[in-house]
């Protein structure tokens, strides 16, 4: 089981258009709904895999009506906090030769009270293999909740990954299992460039000296990274037509947290991991991987020990 918390989840609307003009009208040849956000997208891989996952966060308003909706629809089951604000909306905008136009909406203002409720629905559950914090805080939310929430679920023996950038050093200073940076994430991070595989694994070995256990990196065309104190690998996924890259880190995250919550090893773990984000870039707007997709490029992957 995952459960997965996002706390500034989105509505994420993509509009395909032939070409990207300014001061010109656009129109969309067509128009995708999506619930969005990190965390909820590593629910929406786990789900389309048939792992069991719950997604949690902040919602509120007739956006996170449709947001709930959409992720029923996915089979995805929720356990979100109403909050008075409205959940905010993202606007995408991608022609036919993949260029895109991203405008992420600045989300409500979680009051103390929400933030509590919160707090304490993510533990009313029966615990899971794995919680993921990811993405962004609200406004009006503490700098210290993801620390608070790794604290608790260490008390509870619940794994923590976590997918985040501004509160990263302080999460992993906390102690998590596994964290999945970009590389710009990693290189803030440990203050470490990241050229290729050799300079990422550096990285990836100063982030665990600070307190993760395991560096899962995405790192683009050349794949990704997973280093453990007991290993380093690359995983490298075969050429495929994209599309869209949105969402792809997302889904090598769900798809190794899934094998690793299914008893998987770091190995198997990183090649479904690659093949779930492989398999999410060919899909339009924020659409993201299927399963049939994935079993098709899952042998494909290509898995060096470093």
């Amino acid at each position: 089981m995952i459960h997965t918390v996002t706390a500034n989840p989105a509505l994420d609307l993509t509009y395909r258009v032939t070409e990207l003009k300014l001061d010109d009208k656009l129109r969309a040849t067509a128009v995708f709904r999506a619930p969005g956000g990190n965390g909820v997208n590593v629910s929406r891989v786990a789900a389309r895999l048939g792992h069991p996952t719950v997604a949690m966060g902040l919602v509120g308003g007739r956006a996170g009506d449709e947001f709930k909706e959409l992720l029923k629809e996915e089979h995805v089951r929720t356990w979100f906090t109403q909050q008075s604000g409205t959940t905010r909306t993202n606007a995408i905008i991608q022609d036919d030769h993949a260029q895109q136009l991203r405008v992420s909406g600045p989300g409500p203002e979680a009051s103390p009270e929400e933030t509590a409720m919160l707090r304490s629905s993510i533990f009313e559950l029966r615990a899971p293999d794995f919680l993921v914090l990811s993405g962004s805080l609200q406004r009006g939310m503490p700098e210290d909740f993801y620390t608070d929430v790794i604290a608790e679920a260490k008390r509870q023996g619940v794994k923590v990954a976590a997918d985040i950038d501004k509160e990263l050093a302080q999460v992993v200073a906390a102690g998590v299992e596994l964290i999945k940076p970009n590389q710009y994430e990693l290189e803030r991070l440990t203050g470490l460039r990241v050229t290729d595989i050799g300079s990422a694994v550096a990285a990836a070995e100063r982030a665990l000296a600070q307190g993760a256990k395991a560096v899962l990196a995405s790192l683009g065309a050349q794949g990704a990274v997973l280093v453990t104190e007991g290993g380093a690998w690359q995983g490298v996924p075969p050429k495929v037509k994209a599309d869209s890259a949105v969402g792809a880190g997302d889904s090598l995250l769900g798809g190794a947290l899934v094998a690793l919550a299914e008893g998987e090893g770091w190995e198997a773990a990183l090649r479904l991991g690659v093949a779930c984000g492989a398999a999410t870039a060919t899909t339009p707007g924020t659409d993201l991987c299927h399963k049939p997709t994935v079993e098709a490029l899952l042998p494909q992957v290509v898995v060096t020990a470093l």
